[in-house]
């Protein structure tokens, strides 16, 4: 059975993205996986503390994640699972989504605080995860994603075969592929043979390519977006320009932070993992 995987802190963004999940798991046919993690608190001054137990903490979780599906399961008739464990939040999301088709995580938008410390889990997510990611802005509404744009920048990097997940991903929803590739030197030349390998995989969707010149790659994708009335950004991690200045510059928060529709990463490393929906 595919299944969707949201981990959440019982945030606004968090449950956001828990109705965004529970949507596209009504349209695809899969089931919701919340997953809370949470750690035994530890004094860090010399004062009286009332100890928690790691019993009670597991039987606290439960009863807010059992409260979370009730609510975001409401209006569908999707399967909501439960999952409460102790550890360290990012590698408990890593160990499940080895058994699940999708992971779909929320992003907050406010301060400056919230967005360094939610943006580095993220991020670090992005990283090192196998299933594919799907990012959800804290006010982005769920909309079938029949519009998506695909940032690609041709470069020799690029693992074509990765596309693959994107073509049944768009198969779904019959989407259209937007295939976006922003220059900030003119000077470059573009890979022709990449991208007549890329035009050959694509060949068999409703797909249309875009060449536009901004400097600032995220302005360029934000405008983009808005422009064509986008509903969802694909990227390539691991593979793709953009993404290769993320880690350094944060450009794939800024992305996320600053565009109002979901972002889905597609890891070049699932494609062999045959438990993958896409």
């Amino acid at each position: 059975m595919n299944k969707i995987l949201v981990p959440t802190d019982f945030s606004i963004a968090a449950r956001n993205a828990a109705i965004y999940a529970v949507n596209l798991a009504n349209d695809i046919g899969a089931t919701v996986v919340l997953l809370h993690v949470y750690a035994v608190p530890i004094p860090i001054m010399d004062v009286p503390f009332v100890a928690i137990s790691p019993d009670e903490l597991h039987s606290e979780s439960t009863k807010l994640l059992n409260k979370e599906a009730d609510f975001i399961k409401k209006h569908t008739n999707v399967n909501v699972e439960i999952i409460a464990k102790m550890g360290i939040i990012v590698d408990e999301i890593l160990v499940e989504e080895q058994n699940v088709s999708i992971l779909v995580m929320g992003m907050k938008v406010s301060s400056k605080l919230s967005e360094n410390l939610i943006g580095s889990i993220t991020t670090t997510i992005l990283r090192k995860v196998k299933a594919p990611l799907i990012v959800i802005p804290e006010n982005s509404l769920y909309k079938k994603p029949e519009k998506i744009v695909f940032a690609c920048d041709y470069n020799s990097k690029t693992h074509v075969d990765t596309v693959q997940s994107l073509k049944k991903f768009s198969k779904i929803f019959d989407a259209k592929i937007y295939v976006l590739n922003i220059k900030q030197d003119k000077s470059v030349k573009i890979d022709k043979s990449l991208q007549a390998k890329l035009d050959s995989e694509l060949s068999e969707l409703n797909h249309i390519y875009y060449f536009y010149d901004q400097v600032d790659l995220v302005q360029g994708i934000n405008e983009f977006v808005n422009l064509h009335n986008v509903d969802m950004i694909a990227i390539i991690p691991h593979q793709y320009n953009l993404i290769e200045h993320l880690f350094h510059k944060s450009m794939s928060k800024k992305i996320a932070f600053h565009a109002h529709v979901p972002l889905i990463a597609l890891p070049d490393t699932h494609v062999t993992n045959s438990g993958y929906l896409i």
